[in-house]
């Protein structure tokens, strides 16, 4: 059991969850007063961002690398997948004209795993405890 609870995966996971929460959440009010989905999109994508930044930082990562650094790495690699989520946002929604929330929740499934490989591999594999 202390393997699990130390696990970086199950860190992330968790940590993920609670981004993924603050960004629907965010996301579903701003739609539900008729905020353009993309618009809205990138807005629940700030807030999660930088939620996101803290618990992968201090509770998935553990680093103690330069913050201001990984910060600037973070963001950016986390505004490139703003960019890839609100493309594929608008094919599926603008283009093929598929619904709104359920394409979001396919989007989200593969910015995450790109996000995870990302910080595991570039942001934050210095200066902290990385490994398992």
């Amino acid at each position: 059991m202390k393997k699990l609870q130390n696990s970086q995966i199950i860190r992330y996971i968790m940590t993920g969850g609670m981004t993924t929460v603050i960004n629907y959440i965010i996301y579903i009010l701003l739609t539900a007063v008729q905020l353009d989905y993309l618009v809205a999109n990138s807005i629940a994508w700030l807030g999660a961002v930088i939620f996101a930044y803290y618990a992968n930082r201090h509770m998935v990562f553990r680093s103690g690398g330069n913050k201001k650094q990984e910060f600037i790495q973070f963001f950016s690699l986390r505004l490139a997948t703003l960019v890839v989520e609100n493309l594929l946002l608008f094919m599926f929604v603008g283009y093929i004209g598929a619904a709104e929330l359920p394409s979001k929740i396919l989007v989200s499934v593969i910015t995450v795993v790109l996000n995870y490989f990302a910080c595991k591999y570039s942001i934050f594999k210095e200066g902290g405890v990385s490994h398992e």
